[in-house]
């Protein structure tokens, strides 16, 4: 049994074309303005630039940090991988069509996956370690893995770790020719959460708990990775009370992977499973807002790719020892 991390803050946005109905505006404008202002006003290039940055400063905010951070105590763990696609399509369509004259300096940044992980930490001005992770839709579940580990070591007073997504339509038509439709609309989402360490032995502390994470690969991916997540945190899978699925892929295989191992928690999918990199850290952000309102716990969230791939976590309310 390895300690576990606190969850301090959660930040969580949407962009209209998700179908929620969350029009963050308002609170991008607020959140800018509650910045330092430099020579020239900052301006976001991308909705998933501002959807990344909105989340960071909800779940730093949230946590109690003042902003902007200073100092090198804070890192980021950014999973970003989707996210871009579209923004390359559309550059390099644009070169292809007007040659250089049609390379934008606006969006050439963005063609990068590290460039929104830099333009929060330039932001937020969060000087501690920077990690962006490109690895499919479990790329944020491997940032909020990373996060862990980091902060296990003893290397890092605390990490924003996530993930952020744009689903559009050049994505949505790259699935459909490989023969993996989305079926859904155009989206972008992020979700941010500020990770710290375990409070110290006799510290009072109330906040949700991360108590384990591991990931699976190959045949067994799903299993591997459960199995592996119960032993981080030192439990058995019937002490699990329920499962989130962060996953658009059918949860049969999950259901029957739990079975087996002896776990009988009920399964939900998560709301936010369409959102690629951003769903799993938000399924883990669902599990610790119903743990921090009493929900019965340990939640154990699952995350699954088209690769073989599968990444688990457990949640847990805090003040348990």
């Amino acid at each position: 049994m390895k300690p576990p991390v606190r969850l301090s803050g959660i930040g969580v946005a949407h962009s209209p074309g998700d179908g929620r109905g969350d029009r963050p505006g308002s609170r991008l404008s607020t959140a800018l303005s509650a910045l330092p202002q430099g020579a020239s006003p900052v301006r976001l290039f991308h909705p998933i630039e501002k959807m990344a940055f909105l989340a960071g400063y909800d779940a730093l905010s949230l946590a109690g940090v003042a902003l902007p951070v200073g100092g090198d105590g804070i890192g980021i763990a950014l999973g970003v991988d989707e996210g871009i696609d579209g923004i390359k399509a559309r550059y390099y369509q644009e070169v292809l069509n007007d040659g250089p004259l049609g390379a934008s300096p606006m969006a050439f940044p963005f063609t990068t996956p590290n460039t929104i992980a830099a333009r929060l930490c330039i932001l937020l001005d969060l000087r501690g370690e920077s990690l962006t992770v490109c690895g499919g839709s479990l790329s944020g579940a491997q940032a909020i893995g990373l996060a862990m580990q980091t902060l296990r070591e003893g290397r890092s007073g605390g990490v924003l770790a996530g993930g952020a997504t744009s689903v559009e339509p050049e994505f949505l038509d790259a699935l459909c020719r490989l023969g993996r439709p989305d079926g859904g609309r155009p989206r972008c989402g992020a979700c941010l959460l500020l990770l710290e360490p375990q409070a110290s032995a006799g510290e009072a502390d109330e906040r949700v708990e991360l108590i384990g994470y591991a990931e699976g690969f190959g045949g067994d991916e799903i299993r591997d990775a459960v199995q592996a997540c119960l032993e981080d945190a030192g439990l058995f899978p019937a002490q699990v009370r329920s499962v989130r699925v962060a996953s658009m892929r059918d949860s049969r295989v999950l259901r029957e992977a739990l079975r087996r191992m002896g776990a009988k928690a009920p399964i939900v999918r998560s709301p936010a499973s369409n959102l690629y990199s951003a769903s799993f850290p938000a399924a883990v952000a669902e599990a610790a807002t119903q743990a921090a309102n009493g929900a019965p716990g340990p939640v154990l969230i699952v995350g699954m790719d088209c690769l073989a791939g599968a990444s688990a976590a457990l949640v847990r309310g805090g003040g348990r020892r």
